[in-house]
């Protein structure tokens, strides 16, 4: 659907409501709850005129004292077990076939709201930045019926997890700002990112780029589709009003997100043993500093920022002479802990390699079973300490009913990170992948070395040691 084709439809409280083509004939339904909404903006602002803690803007009432935000929206109408994607669409998204509920405001002016009760915007998934968790502050959620005088209804007891058999874990929503660029739009620059998109996510369950609200953990589109549906114990009938609340996970001055920066450094001298390996942990959001940390007094200290409470949000910084092998060790160590209860690895440092690089799947090892065949850079010892480094161009040649085809090698014997460079740039395959295959004593700072000239043309790189692979 073209946003560009959008119409304009309801003049609420003063303020244009957009509405997506696919709403030309809204529900009967519609006509009265924007009426609602209007009355209740009236309301409000007569409630609260001169009260400069309280902001009233069309569907929303912010109170800054109690640090709570109240959202009218209306029920989808899904049914028991039906697939939910989101909590909460925008009043244009056409996904109403797949969320729980409709917000009656548009996310910018929630977005304003969130801000006016001093909250800040994090920042959204970004999976080809490396930037695999959201990050922020957290809400948490409820809905209520107008009127109801039972305790509201958290928003995750509203679904389902069908593989666990019970309701999502109340652990609250990041609040994350969307990208401008990007976003499937034809409005003006200066509409928010949600209310341009054509999907219109204001809060999904699932890691969603452009939404104003995303789960805390790992949850990729793919991996839970279908996984997460409409309670049955809370159906919710099409098109009745709800209130929606938001309050603040926590004060402001007591922050979840903890920002750190994790030095892995070899104690001045090469070393290929986990065991001797040595940290320096910065906490740039508490301002605290520990330096010649052991690998117990490193997870020590992880382990009780995360039993607290916070999200560990770790950017990563290797020294140039810890071997390959002890680092391969502790990025699997780091893997174990990055988890929704544990820390988050952070994209690399310019020039670097994501953590990730330095434990591939050693099915890539294959080239009879891979489905590509990226360049091979190899490093190989040599007596004087100095590897000598190659390049293996692997090429593809396909018979008639062939089921694999038969491969032929080329290698190259290089001098200079530049060497490398200019050979990759030659290749005509696209690939942005290199493979790697060194000794565990190769030296990270060697490494980025010769890797640094091509990252930004082959940014997906893949470290496997020790030196094994078919010749």
């Amino acid at each position: 659907m073209n946003r560009a084709s959008l119409t304009l439809g309801l003049l609420v409280a003063g303020l244009m409501v957009p509405w997506a083509e696919a709403q030309d004939e809204p529900p009967a339904y519609r006509a009265a709850n924007l009426a609602a909404v209007q009355r209740l903006d009236v309301e409000a602002r007569e409630a609260f005129a001169g009260d400069t803690n309280v902001l009233v803007l069309s569907g929303i009432v912010a109170d800054r004292e109690a640090r709570r935000i109240v959202v009218q929206t209306e029920a989808c109408g899904l049914g028991s077990h039906d697939v939910a994607e989101f909590f909460v669409i925008a009043p244009h998204s056409g996904n109403d076939y797949e969320s729980l509920t409709r917000a009656l405001a548009t996310a910018g002016d929630m977005d304003r709201a969130l801000r006016f009760i001093g909250m800040a915007p994090g920042r959204c998934v970004d999976y080809s930045r490396y930037r695999f968790w959201p990050k922020g502050e957290r809400v948490e959620s409820w809905f209520r019926r107008p009127g109801q005088t039972s305790a509201p209804w958290r928003a995750e007891s509203l679904l389902m997890d069908e593989k666990l058999g019970k309701t999502l874990s109340p652990m609250g929503f990041v609040y994350v700002e969307a990208p401008q660029a990007g976003s499937l739009s034809g409005e003006p620059p200066d509409v928010h990112p949600v209310d341009a998109d054509t999907r219109g996510s204001i809060m999904a369950n699932y890691n969603e780029a452009f939404t104003l609200f995303d789960v805390p953990r790992a949850a990729p589109q793919a991996a839970v589709y279908r996984q997460q549906t409409v309670n049955p114990d809370r159906v919710l009938e099409a098109g009745e009003r709800l209130e929606w609340i938001l309050q603040p996970e926590r004060r402001a001055e007591d922050p979840r997100v903890q920002n750190l920066e994790l030095v892995v450094d070899s104690a001045g001298g090469a070393t290929q043993s986990l065991a001797t390996l040595q940290f320096v942990l910065h906490n740039q959001t508490s301002c605290t500093y520990a330096a010649g940390l052991g690998m117990n007094d490193l997870l020590r200290q992880l382990t009780a920022l995360c039993q607290d409470g916070r999200d560990p949000f770790i950017t990563l910084r290797v020294d140039d002479h810890a071997q390959l092998g002890a680092l391969k060790a502790f990025c699997l160590l780091l893997a174990s802990i990055e988890t929704d209860h544990g820390i988050r690895i952070e994209p690399p440092l310019a020039g670097h390699l994501y953590f990730k690089a330095f434990i591939p799947d050693d099915a890539l090892r294959d080239r009879e079973t891979r489905i590509m065949q990226p360049a091979e850079l190899t490093f190989v010892e040599r007596a004087d300490g100095r590897p000598a480094v190659s390049l293996v161009e692997i090429f593809e040649h396909w018979r008639d009913d062939d089921v694999h085809p038969e491969l032929t090698f080329e290698r190259h014997a290089l001098a200079t990170p530049e060497a490398l460079r200019t050979q990759l740039t030659a290749r005509e395959d696209g690939l942005p992948i290199l493979l790697v295959f060194a000794p565990a004593t190769l030296e990270h700072g060697e490494l980025i070395r010769w890797l640094s000239p091509v990252l930004a043309s082959h940014p997906t790189v893949h470290v496997f040691t020790p030196l094994t692979r078919p010749e």
